[in-house]
Formats: structure tokens, sequence, C-alpha cells
């Protein structure tokens, strides 16, 4: 039986989570900025003057 190579366990896939695309467009629409770690998580909303 031969397998298939599999890939390393290091290489990231670009899966985009769509609770956190539509809360973060959601609040971009109402004015705020939001930052995000490098890992994807949200750490900052800021209220822009309008």
């Amino acid at each position: 039986m031969i397998r298939e190579p599999q890939k390393p366990a290091s290489e990231k896939t670009n899966v985009v989570n769509l609770a956190i695309y539509r809360a973060k467009k959601a609040l971009e629409r109402d004015g705020f900025e939001v930052v995000e770690n490098p890992d994807g998580k949200i750490t900052l909303v800021i209220r822009l003057a309008k």
C-alpha cells in the first residue's frame, strides 16, 4: 500500500471564520476601526470621529 505524502503541520491555511468576518464588517460599517492580532483575534475596537 502506497501512502500519499502529507503536508507539513506547520503550514497555515487561509480559513475565514464567517461569524468573525461578519462582526468585523458590521463594526466597520457602523464607524469603528477593528485591529487584529496576527493570529486573527480582534484586539481593539476604536470609534472613529465622523
